[in-house]
């Protein structure tokens, strides 16, 4: 007679078990939502290379591109890969996501266990990675495949150092440079693997008993090397794209405050994943005492686990990892108007698990009891707030509309809103996301201008005519709004002010061919001589 398979499961099992478990009642949903807004028409449904599946011209195109100014050729190959087998239905692609998640938390879950011998304690960092809040956003988004993806050879290259630990060799070193370059092609953010490296050889894996610090920082100077270039190779295709903001528009100054609160406000976030968003806006100010507030917190608990580093080294090692790991995407080579990204979090924040899961614990029963209580609530919690969280990522009109009541100093995000619910017919609360925009930020051109294209589409063109006159008003130079202009004249009757303000559009891009089809239409309608300004 057969044992009752539950006796046939040992722990590290059961943790597998359970992690997969988990992370399908968070993320299973996905594969019913659809793609959204932000970057998923650049990356799949509108990207012909990508759409034609795993081509040669789309590897070639795959290895040539910086398309949005970064080199990542593996991402581009995965959904290249996704979109061979599933097309462009976005449950294929949301599908891929979630397994690639799931094999990272099971990774992460195996590595700590090898480092450390502590199996429940790697359990619940990887069950925090697995369901925490903060990670919805690199799950459920299928343009962060990038993140999965090079958190995948992140974990593999982790594997492969402790095998040269255990065994040094030319060849075992070789296979760490392999897994690191593949990450840094699925996305550059791994140039800090090196420094994590050198963390984990403090502990857990206790190199510095037997080796010098300067032996160990030298042994990785190839790794530095590689991150060098790949950094360079980042800067240059994202200066090239236009992504990266001047030290003219963004001083050295407030970029730093920047930096200091956005490392509060991702502790805050880890610690209370409550409201969570898909953009926060930069900070335009950062008052004197907000950034002393994040020096005197971020240099104590710095000091703390630097003077700790021999009784609490989890802690050195956690805290250390997380600072260092936000590095490239904390804003000091300030890319886009985001002040801060729940992507950014995907590998930074096992950081922080790290010091909260490994501290040392008394040997009493009920201390033990209570931890173990208090863990299960914590995983218990975040579940069911990554549940919530990911409900938010079905469509964009829902992502948007939560975004922006979250955020609700965003003109950015009202804007987007109002673009997407123009898109799907609903225009009365199109224009209101608009106005919102508009009252948050009376200079966004843009949402004006979208403004009078609705009013166009429901034949209100006074309307129009007065939200593209704005639009002028606030920047005088932008073609479209003297083209939405003149069609609005056009249809309210003003046939002679319509042909001289398509002219104007022309004026200021001559190469606009709305602009110019409207023109040659109203010219064949009347007798009017064109001319320029």
């Amino acid at each position: 007679m057969s044992r009752p398979l539950i006796n046939k499961i040992d722990s590290t099992d059961a943790v597998v078990l359970l992690l997969v478990a988990a992370a399908l009642i968070v993320f299973l949903p996905v594969k019913d939502f659809d793609f959204v807004s932000f970057d998923d028409a650049i990356h799949i449904s509108n990207n012909l290379y990508v759409r034609a599946g795993l081509t040669a011209e789309g590897v070639k195109w795959a290895f040539t591109t910086t398309l949005e100014g970064n080199w990542v050729p593996l991402m581009w190959l995965s959904h290249m890969v996704d979109a061979a087998i599933y097309g462009t239905h976005p449950g294929g692609h949301h599908m891929t996501n979630l397994i690639l998640h799931i094999i990272n938390s099971v990774l992460l879950f195996l590595l700590f266990k090898k480092m450390t011998g502590a199996i429940w304690r790697s359990a619940f960092v990887a069950a925090l990675f697995a369901i925490h809040p903060a990670h919805v956003e690199s799950v459920a988004w299928v343009s962060e495949r990038k993140d999965l993806l090079s958190a995948l050879f992140w974990f593999i290259t982790m594997f492969a150092y402790i095998k040269y630990t255990e065994y040094p060799s030319v060849k075992t070193y070789m296979y760490v440079i392999i897994f690191f370059v593949l990450g840094l092609m699925s996305k550059p953010m791994l140039v800090t693997l090196p420094f994590v490296l050198i963390l984990i050889d403090c502990w857990p894996l206790d190199r510095l008993r037997q080796t010098a610090l300067s032996k160990l920082i030298i042994e990785k100077l190839p790794l530095f090397i590689i991150s060098g270039v790949f950094s360079v190779i980042t800067y240059f295709a994202q200066k090239n794209y236009k992504a990266v903001i001047s030290l003219n528009e963004l001083p050295l100054p407030l970029r730093l405050g920047n930096v200091l609160v956005s490392y509060i406000k991702y502790l805050k976030n880890a610690l209370v994943p409550t409201e969570l968003s898909v953009f926060y806006p930069r900070m335009e100010t950062v008052e004197a005492w907000q950034w002393i507030g994040a020096v005197v917190i971020l240099s104590g608990i710095s000091i703390y686990a630097v003077m700790s580093v021999k009784k609490l080294p989890h802690i050195f090692t956690g805290w250390f990892w997380f600072l260092g790991t936000m590095v490239p995407v904390i804003g000091i080579v300030q890319v886009g108007a985001q002040g801060m990204a729940d992507r950014y979090t995907y590998i930074p924040f096992i950081g922080l698990f790290i010091a909260a899961a490994y501290a040392e614990v008394t040997e009493r029963t009920p201390v033990k009891l209570i931890l173990r209580a208090a863990a299960a609530a914590i995983i218990l919690a975040c579940i069911g707030l990554s549940i919530k969280q990911v409900r938010y990522w079905q469509n964009s009109t829902i992502l948007l509309t939560h975004a922006a009541e979250t955020i609700k100093t965003s003109a950015l995000l009202y804007y987007n809103l109002g673009t997407v619910l123009a898109e799907e017919g609903k225009y009365d609360q199109s224009i209101n996301a608009f106005d919102k925009s508009i009252e948050i930020e009376p200079s966004r051109v843009n949402a004006y201008i979208n403004k009078g294209v609705v009013f166009m589409r429901i034949r209100q063109f006074d309307k129009a005519a007065e939200s593209f006159s704005k639009a002028i008003a606030v920047k005088p130079d932008i073609p479209e709004a003297y083209n939405g202009l003149g069609e609005a004249m056009m249809s309210l009757g003003s046939h002679e002010t319509a042909a001289t303000l398509f002219q104007k559009a022309l004026s200021l891009n001559p190469k606009y061919p709305k602009a110019q089809s409207n023109l040659d239409m109203i010219l064949k309608q009347g007798n009017f001589s064109t001319h320029t300004d």
